[in-house]
């Protein structure tokens, strides 16, 4: 019940870090994704029906915020995504920094051509967005990842023999 709470309390953090300090911190208009980083970190840490869940209440959350007509295109997306992504559940394999950093810059990518595909967006759109909006926020996104893992993840010394 506690760790609900807690997570809950990480989503609201997650949340307004993306409506609040990502403007903030934005560099030529490219912004991080804090709440995919949020569902990544979640069904990496917890596995896929963690990652479901708050994939869905991530999304859900970003689809009834946005002006987006297609509501349920982010839940979608971000569900698909923490089911992957927790398919990678830490309990059964053991992912070091960069597994956990290209797991992320995958999710990110994957969360972006899965929202193309559930608008119905063309592919000459998809293109034009995948380099001028994904690549960049998916390099911010991974650089802030890469430090967020880095430092929330315990570090465990290995015997060298």
């Amino acid at each position: 019940m506690m760790r609900a709470v807690w997570y809950l309390v990480f989503f609201v953090v997650a949340f307004v870090a993306q409506t609040v300090l990502a403007p903030l911190i934005q560099i030529y208009g490219v912004t991080p994704d804090f709440v995919l980083f949020f569902v990544v970190f979640l069904a990496l840490r917890h596995g896929a029906l963690v990652g479901v869940f708050w994939g869905f209440i991530a999304g859900f959350t970003e689809d009834i915020y946005s002006d987006v007509h297609w509501l349920g295109a982010a839940a979608l997306t971000k569900t698909i995504v923490g089911f992957g992504v927790g398919q990678l559940e830490e309990k059964f394999i053991n992912l070091g920094l960069v597994t956990k950093v290209a797991v992320l810059g995958v999710a990110f990518f994957l969360n972006d051509a899965i929202y193309g595909m559930a608008t119905g967006m063309s592919r000459e759109l998809v293109t034009q967005l995948f380099l001028t909006k994904s690549l960049p926020e998916g390099v911010y996104t991974i650089v802030l990842g890469t430090l967020a893992f880095h430092f929330l993840y315990p570090h465990v010394p290995r015997n060298v023999s």
